[in-house]
């Protein structure tokens, strides 16, 4: 069987949804260590200095346009695979299953991931737009020999307004139903579930991705807020 061929069967696009999940947790890892900047009381020194490095890199940058390709990638196959699902299975259950089949958040999986992706695309629109595409305000530090794109003070601009920070929670919470599922999905995928692993696969996956991460970064916009 041609490679093709196999990446369009229900295994293989498991497979690419499961590696692409895997690629996608450890850049949330490098993205709220790099947000934790802005609530630093320096005048936004240290998260302009980041973010002038993440966006100028010609190696951070074919990175970062590779990282969207992936998400894109990750949500058109987990959506086929949501449909191919249900096509094969027309009539629904007369009493629904519940736990005997799935848990809760793998039947949510579709609703939590779309969200999610609905959140991504105005956060991009929101900061990663403005600042590659936008006229910015600048801002000069000691020590830095050139005036920086000042994108500290566009988050705290953005943070000010409560209904952007109530959506940016929200994003938060689908992240958090989403990865407490995909990430202990994604091993079972790899063939990588056995009793030996599993209590640590569960506890990263549900404590560290599921709940850690998503209340880090929504720690963050509200911070801000109240500062504000």
């Amino acid at each position: 069987m041609k490679w093709s061929q196999f990446f369009n069967t229900s295994i293989g696009k498991k497979l690419l949804v499961g590696a692409t999940g895997l690629f996608l947790c450890s850049f949330v890892i490098v993205h709220l260590a790099g947000n934790f900047q802005l609530l630093y009381n320096d005048e936004g020194k240290a998260f302009n200095i980041y973010a002038q490095f993440m966006g100028h890199n010609s190696l951070i940058q074919f990175i970062a346009w590779g990282l969207k390709v992936v998400i894109l990638l990750h949500a058109i196959i987990a959506l086929q695979l949501t449909f191919r699902n249900r096509a094969a299975r027309p009539v629904k259950y007369a009493v629904n299953p519940g736990n005997q089949t799935s848990s809760w958040f793998s039947r949510q999986m579709a609703i939590m991931g779309s969200i999610l992706f609905i959140f991504i695309v105005i956060h991009l629109a929101n900061f990663w737009g403005k600042f590659h595409y936008a006229e910015m305000p600048v801002r000069s530090y000691a020590g830095v020999e050139e005036p920086l794109k000042d994108l500290y003070a566009l988050s705290y601009e953005t943070f000010s307004n409560v209904w952007l920070v109530i959506l940016y929670v929200i994003g938060m919470i689908g992240l958090s139903f989403h990865l407490i599922h995909g990430f202990k999905s994604a091993f079972q995928t790899f063939g990588l579930n056995h009793k030996k692993y599993n209590g640590l696969i569960n506890f990263v996956g549900v404590w560290i991705f599921g709940i850690l991460i998503p209340v880090g970064f929504a720690i963050i916009p509200i911070v801000i807020y109240l500062k504000k």
